[in-house]
């Protein structure tokens, strides 16, 4: 408590500064619920990620990511009360070009592995199997042949196909060749890692069908016409006020591939215009919509930067909670007869929540809107006892808030078609994708008035025991260079 003789001018700051932070609640005749009738419809949020997929293949700081990026920035700016502001990141970008592949005869690319290194080169094909590790003894000056990782779903397998490109840099090899269990056009375009990691060997995806017409010990080429150079990209911040100054921040990413990666950004623009057309009186808090960067090159990972900001500046009181949407409305394709078929039904989803309120909050949500198919979790990685958290985790950009210790939530699925464009629109069921962002707002309307501290829940004593110097989870970005040597 202030000692008694403090001068009553400090009362009447404190007071004041009590009122900019503290929530208030929602005014008589706010509307608990997002009204679906005033809502985008489906056919307005897929006219929306047809624009965002229009744009191509939004690689970090191209001109096709950058043109997104200002008709973002359009369209959010002329919302009534928000204001938009950019924070740059410089980077050595990588443009994407074509593949080339020789092998007794020209065969069909379906892309170059991202960031593989610019150039042309030489050497006897090599069929690595699964599971053997890329040397020099196996690998020096040859094109190294392996087959796509057999994972349940293709996201799972960057890990490992991260670990090939960097092991084969280091080991001498004159290239990657990665050949899918699927036909050709479906991978046309496959764009992991997504490390933004700049690989030191030329690396190519390849269909089924082309898979068959290479044969080890063939003299073979390999391309990649790709570029890099220096470049600056930008994370967009937009500011709808609210009647208290602390903030609920709703972040996605700009840069992607094709209707699904990342459509994330269409959420954003509905929920926005959404809550911008609802008087002042319904906006208990103020509203921060985040459009980052760096998804696609992480050493400029945007969402980690703005985690990281959040974290350092929580416990002054500023910042409520945070929820991230990635990847909705997606379909499920699965491996049929050698291809990728869909199922007819919703690819699964989590909604990660990190403290009771945030996970009740999220089912009360998905029931009022019956969205099929996705599920609340606390976390998508193993608990880990005495770090905080346990589960460092939320399957996506979700991770960088809740494992920083700022009250989380993500909605995030991860399908076959995640970084195969080739789906186009099929990949996207948008009345779906339309009942969970409408979930996803009744989600923000619900928590919005609520105390901090009941939001928070156990992320208080999580950031306490951090303080105290209980282990918690690694916040390190991939580097923008893979090792030499």
């Amino acid at each position: 408590m202030q000692p008694a003789r403090c001068i009553a001018s400090i009362g009447v700051v404190a007071v004041f500064a009590l009122q900019l932070t503290t929530p208030a609640l929602a005014s008589a005749g706010c509307s608990p619920a997002v009204g679906a009738r005033s809502f985008a419809t489906a056919s307005q949020l897929r006219a929306l990620n047809a624009t965002v997929a229009g744009f191509g293949v939004r690689a970090t700081g191209s001109p096709a990511h950058n043109r997104l990026i200002s008709w973002l920035e359009r369209r959010v700016d002329r919302l009534p009360g928000v204001s938009v502001r950019s924070e740059p990141f410089a980077i050595e970008r990588w443009r994407p070009g074509p593949g080339l592949l020789f092998s007794g005869g020209v065969v069909p690319v379906a892309g170059a592995i991202p960031y593989s290194d610019p150039g042309l080169r030489s050497g006897e094909l090599v069929r690595l199997p699964a599971g053997t590790p890329i040397t020099a003894a196996n690998a020096a000056g040859r094109i190294v042949l392996r087959d796509f990782p057999a994972l349940d779903r293709g996201y799972l397998a960057e890990p490992l196909l991260d670990r090939d490109m960097v092991d084969a840099g280091r080991a001498g090899a004159a290239g990657v060749v990665v050949a899918f269990p699927f036909p050709h056009e479906q991978v046309k375009g496959y764009w992991d890692p997504h490390l933004g990691t700049h690989y030191r060997v030329p690396g190519v995806f390849v269909g089924s069908d082309a898979a068959a017409k290479l044969v080890p010990g063939t003299r073979t080429t390999i391309g990649v016409l790709a570029a890099r150079a220096p470049a600056v990209t930008r994370s967009l911040v937009a500011t709808l006020p609210g009647l208290s100054s602390e903030r609920i921040v709703l972040d996605t990413n700009t840069d992607g591939v094709g209707w699904v990666q990342e459509n994330g950004t269409v959420a954003l623009l509905a929920l926005a215009e959404h809550f911008a057309r609802q008087p002042l009186r319904c906006r208990p808090r103020t509203l921060e919509f985040v459009f980052a960067t760096g998804h696609l090159h992480r050493p400029a990972e945007g969402s980690e930067f703005r985690a990281r900001a959040l974290d350092a500046e929580y416990d002054s009181g500023s910042v409520a909670f945070a929820f991230v949407l990635e990847h909705l409305g997606t379909r499920e394709f699965l491996p049929r007869d050698g291809s990728l078929q869909p199922t007819g039904l919703a690819e699964p989803s989590g909604w990660f929540a990190g403290s009771p309120v945030l996970a009740r909050t999220a089912a009360t949500a998905l029931a009022g809107r019956s969205v099929e198919r996705t599920f609340v979790l606390p976390g998508s990685d193993p608990p880990v006892p005495g770090r905080v958290p346990a589960q460092c985790s939320f399957g996506g950009i979700g991770t960088h808030f809740h494992s920083h210790l700022v009250p989380a939530m993500a909605m995030i699925s991860g399908p076959w078609t995640l970084w195969a464009p080739s789906f186009g629109a099929a990949a996207v069921d948008h009345d779906h994708m339309r009942r969970q962002v409408l979930a996803a707002g009744d989600a923000i309307t619900a928590l919005a008035p609520l105390p901090r501290e009941q939001i928070a829940g156990p992320y208080l004593d999580l950031r306490r025991a951090r303080a105290a110097g209980a282990p918690t989870c690694p916040h390190d970005l991939p580097p923008e260079w893979a090792p030499r040597s």
